[in-house]
């Protein structure tokens, strides 16, 4: 694996190209965190991405950073140690993270599950992780769930990389398209495409010209028609080359006929063309390819042939080389200067049919010659620049070398064409033209403010380096950029219409837009630009308008603060005169005593003051005379209701100043102020009633029941001070029979708002146990209190006299039990003689009746004897005085 090492440099290189560091957060992201949380079961997830000094969160699940130091990052390991996964299960234990400060504190991590991102070359990125605060292990369905969500990561970086890898090609390919379509225009070839399942052609605009048709004529235009307007003289060899073109395989073929055009002339066309689809069966489906209307070179052929002695005579005079050889690099023909300058290296000039190499020159460059004729022959026309050093001269020249294939009428390659000048004075020239605008370029990256030109379209041309400081780019990330993918995206519309204004010739000085720096933010700009209609390009200049547009944000905020303190305040601010007489009144005295200012005009402050504060404020008002400013204890100042208000003023001596020449005096109403003193003042002695001299003992504790605060009725109800509980936990008082309960019951209030535990318990300061009835209230988001109200009553009387009643009624129930038996067989026996007597119907005799009857009375007494035998033994069973 090659992401072994956190600095190796190649892996550093792969991280970087996906270019997500440092980015935004994105929910396709988010989502993988939070399903791998949810998959494992954990309360943390992190896309942690590591490079040489960090470990950066694409995505953080369960925590609210984006980042943290190497030194507490368990993701570097896997890289290091160059592993797949990495778990950790209890961290605590583990010598390599112990202390780490996100184990040792807040937020206690112990448990750590990593799974490698690792990229399609074999460099690890970092990890998809799991973390918890609990030490736990996972089962391998969830560990494949980790493994597959981190591969999904993998792809997601891919595919961001190739979407910008596709918008770069796409951009390029769209001004390379651009470009090409001005070149084909410029040269006036004609582009056309022959459909040939459904016998169609399609021309650009330069191919309908040279065809002599409209648009509409090409509708119905097949290949028959073609054929119709191709001189007879030329038809039979069009036809063979476009039928040995449709043959597979064909490389394409080229031909040139004479084309009758609308007004009975001809005009000689040279047309290449290539199939570019074939069918399954190799039949042609598509062709492609080019056409040029070459009757001027074909009418001037004659021509040429005329001049061709005048051009041997001006080539043979020209000192520039010029040569042509055949495929076997055999010599066709040279000018004068060629055959001079071979002469001067090997004794005597090349022979027409001589190979163009020589022993007289050294093997590399021959081997170099031959490199550029091959060269000529596989791609057709180029050129290459050559440094000469003279050394008998002490001087360097420069020399252009061109080759270009040399066809015959067929279009068929027979040769290359040689051609040679000397470019020192270009070179030299150019040499001067670079050191200027090296000097250029110095001089305007000294510039602290941005200054650059754009092309025609709003494409960066050049820029100074001064774009790093203000946009956070460096001038090659700009140049090539369009100026909208870095404005601000409201700002777009009046750029784009200030720029057309700048087009049209109006010079634009301190126009304001925003651009959206590297990291993100926003950064003010002030423009200044003009357009050179020579040059095609704008000329711009821009400056960072940030501290203008604080400067003007501090301005209107101060101006704000001053309406919102002198108009909109709830302080009445006044000025008056030495003698107390209003001079202005600011209009927030109509919210606070309804009274105008207008009101005020004309009145002395003194009389609205109540009676029994005059003296005293009056005193104090003559002091300002003396000291420079002064503050007036609260007085009773009347409203246009005739209440008295409650305030207190500050007053401030400004008689000597020329734009106000009185005595200002800031009043604030203190009224409600007041009332609410006294209703602290009632609240703090309910309060003192309530819980210090109650009979409940109120305490705070935290989550773990650790107090924090115990009432002074704990030294009362348990013997036990208040400082004597803070610190200490409550489970250390309960019973071990009642631990279990109250513990469970506690912890419920981590859920709910309050709880009540029923009686249970706790030990008294004495040692022994008292039962105690409590009530727990969750006020952890109150933040005077930050914990649990455990509201405590000593209910051991009553839960004493509940066990004697319960211990009393079941003595009584086996009581109940055994006398039933007892009473059951008399009362059976007296039912049956009753049932006898009822049944009788004369039929027994009087002393059988007689006898009956004593039976009945026997049974009686036996029954009164067992009840009076039953109350008896309650007696004694009940203690009254224990229940009572």
């Amino acid at each position: 694996m090659k992401g072994s090492n956190i600095l190796d440099t190649n892996r550093l290189k792969a991280l970087m190209s996906f270019d997500v560091m440092d980015t935004n957060h994105e929910a396709i992201y988010d989502e993988i965190t939070s399903l791998a949380a949810s998959i494992c079961n954990v309360p943390i997830s992190l896309i942690s991405l590591v490079d040489d000094k960090r470990q950066f969160f694409k995505s953080h699940f369960g925590v609210d950073y984006n980042e943290t130091p190497l030194s507490n990052s368990f993701c570097k390991y896997i890289i290091n140690d160059d592993v797949d996964l990495l778990t950790v299960e209890n961290a605590e234990n583990d010598d390599r993270f112990k202390n780490f400060s996100i184990v040792k504190n807040d937020p206690g991590i112990r448990f750590y599950t990593g799974a490698s991102l690792t990229s399609p070359d074999g460099h690890r990125l970092g990890t998809l992780c799991v973390l918890d605060t609990k030490v736990r292990q996972l089962d391998d369905t969830q560990i494949d769930g980790l493994k597959t969500l981190a591969k999904q990561v993998v792809h997601l970086f891919e595919l961001r990389k190739a979407k910008k890898l596709e918008l770069d090609q796409k951009l390029d390919l769209e001004r390379k398209g651009k470009l090409l379509d001005n070149i084909v225009s410029a040269t006036g070839i004609g582009i056309w495409e022959r459909n040939l399942a459904n016998d169609s052609l399609t021309l650009n605009e330069q191919g309908l010209q040279i065809f002599d048709l409209d648009k509409n004529a090409l509708k119905g235009f097949k290949t028959e028609d073609w054929f119709s307007r191709i001189h007879p003289d030329d038809l039979p060899e069009v036809k063979k080359k476009m039928h040995d073109c449709l043959n597979y395989p064909s490389n394409g073929c080229n031909v040139q006929y004479r084309l009758l055009l609308k007004n009975g002339k001809y005009k000689w066309i040279y047309e290449e063309g290539k199939v570019l689809e074939w069918s399954e069966d190799k039949q042609p489906l598509l062709m492609y390819g080019t056409i040029q209307d070459v009757t001027e070179k074909k009418t001037f052929a004659t021509e040429l042939q005329r001049v061709k002695n005048n051009l041997d005579a001006m080539i043979n005079s020209s000192r520039d080389l010029m040569w042509s050889i055949d495929l076997d690099f055999n010599l066709i023909t040279a000018n004068t200067a060629f055959h001079d300058l071979v002469e001067k290296i090997q004794g005597q000039p090349f022979k027409e049919g001589d190979p163009v190499f020589s022993d007289a020159v050294p093997q590399q460059v021959t081997d170099k010659w031959k490199e550029y004729y091959k060269r000529a022959l596989s791609t057709g026309r180029f050129s290459v620049k050559q440094k000469i050093q003279d050394p008998s001269k002490f001087w360097t020249t420069y020399g252009l070398t061109s080759f270009d294939l040399m066809y015959n009428k067929d279009g068929e390659a027979i040769g290359i064409t040689c051609f040679s000048k000397d470019i020192t004075s270009e070179i030299l020239s150019q040499q001067v033209l670079l050191s200027a605008k090296e000097e250029m370029q110095k001089i305007m990256d000294t510039s602290l403010d941005i200054i650059c030109t754009l092309d025609e379209e709003g494409y960066f041309i050049s820029i100074n380096k001064a774009v790093e400081d203000i946009w956070g780019y460096a001038p090659k990330d700009i140049i090539g950029t369009r100026y909208t993918e870095l404005i601000y995206e409201e700002d777009i519309i009046s750029t784009e219409k200030n720029a057309e204004s700048v087009l049209s010739g109006n010079k634009v000085v301190n126009f304001e837009n925003r651009y959206v720096h590297k990291d993100g933010h926003t950064v003010p700009m002030l423009w200044s630009s003009n357009w050179d209609e020579k040059d095609r390009v704008y000329y711009c200049i821009s400056r960072d308008n940030t501290e203008k547009k604080k400067a003007e944000l501090q301005l209107e905020n101060s101006e704000r603060r001053f309406k919102t303190l002198v108009q909109e305040s709830s302080d009445i601010i006044s000025i008056l005169d030495a003698e107390a007489n209003f001079k202005y009144v600011s209009p927030s005295s109509t919210k606070v005593i309804q009274i105008s200012p207008e009101e005020f005009e004309g009145q002395n402050a003194l009389d609205y003051i109540h009676p029994d504060d005059l003296e005293r404020v009056k005193s104090k008002f003559y002091q300002i005379t003396q000291i420079d400013s002064i503050k007036i204890e609260p007085f009773r100042f009347k409203n246009k209701f005739g209440e008295w208000r409650w305030f207190v003023a500050n007053v401030s001596n400004q008689l000597h100043e020329p734009s106000i020449q009185g005595v200002i005096i800031t009043s604030r109403d203190i009224n409600e102020t007041k009332n609410a003193k006294e209703q602290l003042i009632q609240s703090e002695r309910r309060y003192k009633t309530l819980v210090q001299e109650g009979s409940d003992m109120i305490c705070i504790a935290d989550k773990n029941a650790i107090f924090s605060y115990a009432s002074p009725t704990s030294t009362r109800v348990l013997e036990i001070t208040p400082e004597e509980f803070v610190g200490t936990s409550a489970f250390d008082y309960i019973h071990p029979d009642d631990y279990d309960t109250v513990y469970n019951e506690f912890m419920k209030i981590l859920e709910v708002s309050q709880v009540n535990i029923k009686p249970f318990r706790f030990r008294h300061g004495a040692g022994h146990y008292v039962w105690l009835e409590t009530a727990i209230t969750n006020k952890f988001d109150e933040p005077t209190i930050k914990g649990i109200v455990i509201n405590s009553k000593d209910v051991t009387t009553k839960v004493q006299h509940l066990n004697a009643i319960e211990e009393q009624n079941a003595q009584l129930k086996k009581i109940a039990w055994t006398q039933s038996h007892i009473v059951r067989a008399p009362v059976a026996r007296l039912m049956g003689l009753v049932d006898l007597l009822r049944d009788d119907k004369e039929k027994l005799k009087p002393e059988e009746r007689e006898q009956i009857l004593n039976f009945i009375i026997t049974s009686a007494d036996e029954i009164d004897h067992v009840i009076k035998d039953i109350v008896e033994n309650t007696i004694n069973a009940i203690d009254i005085e224990d229940i009572k």
